[in-house]
């Protein structure tokens, strides 16, 4: 039996969903590092700087969580009683939506990835500081 439009889309959502969730936890771990700093250093003014960062890393927590709810709304559109629809009832809108999410999902990803390699080089040069 050859694949659907609507098992490519579904898959799509999964494999999207399981990457938010592991940037989730990669989040959970900056959170927990920002606050470990925050309690082990006496670095001057190292609070708002942290704030800083962990604005960042909440806002892109929230656009995550958005993408999600949007995928499983998308999902819903995708199925009828847990089965997935015909290719015949994809229309515009379920296309259009569809590549909506993957344009919101990629931005975010990239997003993503510029906070974590800006995390990242704010841990390790504080750690060099406190090392000073």
């Amino acid at each position: 039996m050859p694949n659907t439009i609507a098992e490519y889309y579904i898959d799509e959502l999964l494999e999207w969903n399981k990457t938010i969730n592991f940037y989730n936890g990669e989040v959970e771990e900056f959170t927990q590092k920002l606050g470990d700093i925050i309690r082990r250093n006496s670095i001057p003014g190292i609070a708002a700087r942290v704030e800083a960062h962990q604005t960042l890393l909440n806002r892109l927590s929230e656009k995550f969580y958005k993408l999600q709810m949007l995928m499983k709304e998308q999902e819903a559109v995708l199925k009828t009683d847990s089965t997935l629809i015909d290719d015949t009832l994809i229309n515009t809108e379920t296309e259009k939506r569809q590549n909506e999410l993957r344009r919101k999902m990629q931005a975010a990803e990239k997003e993503y990835i510029d906070v974590k390699f800006d995390c990242y080089n704010f841990l390790s040069e504080t750690l060099k500081k406190r090392k000073e």
